[in-house]
């Protein structure tokens, strides 16, 4: 039987900051691009990830949940999240969170 359970809230994390830079062309046109650089600035954002799967996957993947935040709505199986949850989020740390099965 498969269950579900949400995990929702508001968290910061850490992101790098891009800056423009002026580069010229091989034709002599200057022109404008954007580059990250190697500073990271903490931001506040909200997020939700929806599980579903067997009740032991889905307690993994909630205690996984508290070290990678999600980025926006992110419906995925428990499974999946608990092989490779960098790839569903980043790190971070919640402010407030809340549990819905």
């Amino acid at each position: 039987m498969v269950k579900k359970i949400a995990v929702y809230g508001v968290y910061v994390a850490y992101e790098p900051v891009w800056q423009r830079y002026w580069h010229k062309r091989i034709d002599g046109v200057r022109q404008r691009y954007w580059h990250k650089t190697t500073r990271m600035k903490k931001v506040v954002k909200k997020g939700r990830y929806e599980f579903h799967g067997s009740g032991r996957d889905l307690f993994r993947a909630v205690v996984e949940a508290q070290r990678t935040m999600p980025e926006g709505y992110v419906d995925v199986s428990a499974e999946e999240f608990l092989e490779h949850p960098e790839d569903y989020g980043v790190e971070g740390s919640w402010i407030e969170s809340s549990v819905v099965s």
